[in-house]
């Protein structure tokens, strides 16, 4: 049994067992009263040291996570494996013997520069100065070291963020991060993994102006580095309003000699553009609706769906919807 359960377990019961009785009634007097409160206290703490004594002085069976640190590490290497954060030490020794090392833990310094390590052999020398205690099991047993030369390269960092827009409101342009890449160092064989690194995964909500926000970078692994380990997300936002042009349809690819007329000849395009920019597009063809020759050629229906390709960048323009979605086309025979 873990002896900090055991301890918590008795003292649950000594409370239980001493709420059990009723306060006696009729005593008026506040000093009387006051005299007993300090007897108690008095004789329950001497109650509790004895009670600790007599039970620290049996004997348990801990588990202890005790640290361990990597030393003497050539600047020019770097680790090519993990190596465990912790070693599990199981324990047996006297309550109060065992009470330091679980609550202070002593830390198991490994040299670099040897290959194997017997942490066994490492744990027993280092918490020999507690010769109560008796330790039974060590896990792992053995840690191998290797190490390579360090490397660093600039890798781009991608972006986890996810934007939720008011209704009417969107981007401007792409969400920007600066920095937008970062220097990753580790050693060789473990830096040819790594292409990009990416943001912690974060949201934000009814997004209606502009912002700047620093995202935290994914955690490195201990035996990597990164820097810088944030980088500041800006996002440009405007409302948008509904515009509308119409566009006549075209054909791609038309061979020599051929012509192809549509039914309707022109299409009406639906599309979002910042409030700012609205009475500029006015008059404007931001998109071009076409068809290609080859689908005409595959065809046997007599209608098709043309495309829509957003031809200018300078409004920031999305494209909605077009309105008839089909039309009907005419194949024209030269005379």
């Amino acid at each position: 049994m873990n002896i900090f359960t055991f301890i918590s377990e008795r003292i649950k019961e000594f409370f239980k067992s001493g709420s059990s009785g009723t306060p006696e009634e009729g005593d008026d007097s506040n000093f009387f009263g006051r005299e007993r409160v300090i007897v108690f206290s008095i004789a329950f703490l001497i109650a509790m040291g004895l009670w600790f004594m007599v039970n620290l002085s049996r004997e348990f069976n801990i588990t202890v996570e005790v640290p361990i640190q990597l030393v003497n590490l050539p600047e020019n290497l770097a680790l090519s494996s993990d190596i465990p954060e912790h070693a599990s030490v199981n324990v047996t020794g006297e309550g109060w013997n065992l009470l330091p090392v679980y609550t202070n833990p002593p830390r198991i310094s490994i040299a670099a520069e040897a290959r194997q390590i017997n942490l066994n052999e490492q744990v027993r020398n280092q918490m020999g100065a507690f010769s109560n205690l008796n330790i039974l099991q060590v896990d792992p047993v053995v840690i191998t070291i290797e190490t390579e030369e360090k490397a660093s390269k600039r890798v781009p960092v991608v972006s986890s963020v996810q934007l939720d827009f008011r209704s009417q409101f969107g981007l401007l342009q792409d969400p920007a991060l600066e920095p937008d890449s970062v220097t990753v160092t580790a050693a060789t064989s473990r830096l040819d993994e790594i292409d990009s690194w990416q943001t912690v995964q974060t949201g934000f909500d009814d997004i209606n102006r502009s912002f700047e926000e620093t995202i935290q970078l994914e955690s490195a692994e201990s035996n990597i580095s990164v820097e810088p380990t944030e980088v500041t997300l800006r996002v440009d936002v405007s409302e948008y309003t509904e515009a509308e042009a119409r566009i006549p349809v075209r054909t791609r690819n038309l061979p020599a000699g051929k012509a192809v007329t549509y039914n309707p000849s022109s299409v009406t395009v639906r599309f979002d553009v910042p409030i700012e920019l609205y009475s500029d597009v006015q008059g404007t063809r931001p998109f071009s609706v076409y068809v290609d020759y080859e689908e005409l050629e595959r065809d046997t229906t007599g209608f098709i769906t043309p495309q829509v390709e957003k031809i200018s960048d300078e409004f920031n323009v999305r494209l909605r919807s077009i309105q008839p979605t089909r039309v009907s086309y005419f194949n024209i025979i030269p005379d």
